[in-house]
């Protein structure tokens, strides 16, 4: 169990840092730059769905952890 909520709280930093990465950078093309870079929006958007796509990956490998657990017990 222990080994399976620091995985989850591991998991949770992580989606956070990639949230936090990806606003930075859409924050910084949108209003940090005079002139706007498009790339740079794009790769904001691709690391907060990718950061998304990890955190859903992430509960949904806990809830089966925490099923197979169950189950056991």
């Amino acid at each position: 169990m222990k080994n399976g909520l620091i995985k989850l709280l591991y998991s949770f930093f992580i989606l956070i840092l990639y949230l936090v990465s990806g606003t930075l950078l859409l924050l910084k093309y949108l209003a940090w730059q005079e002139v706007p870079n498009f790339g740079m929006a794009s790769l904001g958007i691709v690391v907060i769905a990718y950061g998304l796509f990890r955190g859903y990956r992430s509960y949904k490998a806990y809830q089966t952890s925490k099923q197979e657990q169950d189950e056991v017990e």
